[in-house]
């Protein structure tokens, strides 16, 4: 199983992974974060190392290699790069992580979770520059063997942009700083996620599609992550 999710940015989307990890140990399930593994060891790990775990926990951009560079250069507030070069860096990002681990994890038939994913390259990029339309998005190498491999399901998370903006004012010096913290943007972004023709990529590849709010109090939100949560593994939903 293949379980994707996505938000703008400040949407929740670290609340509903917390959640969902207490969750699955509450339930006894083994868990492996490859966020941890790849910022203590800089690099990917070998297969064989996660194998035995129920479930694997994962990210977009990576912290290692090419989805290193992402995060502190090229979309950093202070930097300069052409849209079509950042697209280009998700890409080849993503086509590393899908060859050595995504891919070989999903044969194995293994349960995958991803904090973001080329779901959020079509959103972003095509609201960093329009004339990077979902077309063209999708036949860059990474997206195009991302969507061979599309999600089982796609968790998109629902808050109000000014809200998502208020939060990542909040968190001071934890801020990310990155080119997408803006107001103007994150209302771009949201529309797109609502969009049937986003949608549509995504739905007719045979992707679950599901909304989950994160406006209200933490620990309501929690609850109702686990109860999706608990449904998509049971198959009831």
């Amino acid at each position: 199983m293949f379980i994707m999710l996505d938000a703008i940015d400040g949407g929740g989307k670290g609340t509903v992974i917390t959640a969902w990890k207490e969750y699955l140990t509450e339930q006894g399930n083994s868990i492996f974060d490859l966020v941890d593994y790849w910022k203590e060891n800089k690099q990917h790990p070998d297969i064989s190392e996660i194998k035995s775990y129920d479930f694997i926990f994962s990210a977009e951009p990576t912290y290692t290699g090419v989805g290193q560079v992402i995060r502190e250069e090229l979309i950093k507030q202070a930097t300069n790069y052409a849209p079509e070069a950042i697209a280009h860096g998700y890409s080849l990002d993503r086509l590393v992580l899908y060859k050595k681990l995504i891919i070989p994890l999903l044969d194995q038939e293994k349960c995958v979770i991803s904090d973001r994913g080329f779901c959020t390259s079509l959103a972003y990029q095509n609201a960093q520059n329009p004339e990077l339309t979902f077309d063209k998005l999708l036949a860059m190498p990474g997206n195009a063997l991302a969507m061979q491999y599309r999600p089982d399901y796609l968790i998109l998370l629902t808050t109000e942009p000014e809200e998502a903006m208020r939060r990542l004012d909040a968190r001071g010096d934890k801020k990310d700083n990155v080119i997408f913290e803006n107001l103007d943007f994150q209302k771009k972004t949201a529309a797109t996620f609502m969009s049937p023709g986003y949608q549509e990529i995504f739905t007719q590849a045979g992707t679950k599609i599901f909304y989950l709010s994160t406006m209200g109090e933490i620990a309501i939100i929690k609850q109702k992550a686990k109860e999706l949560l608990a449904n998509i593994i049971n198959k009831k939903v």
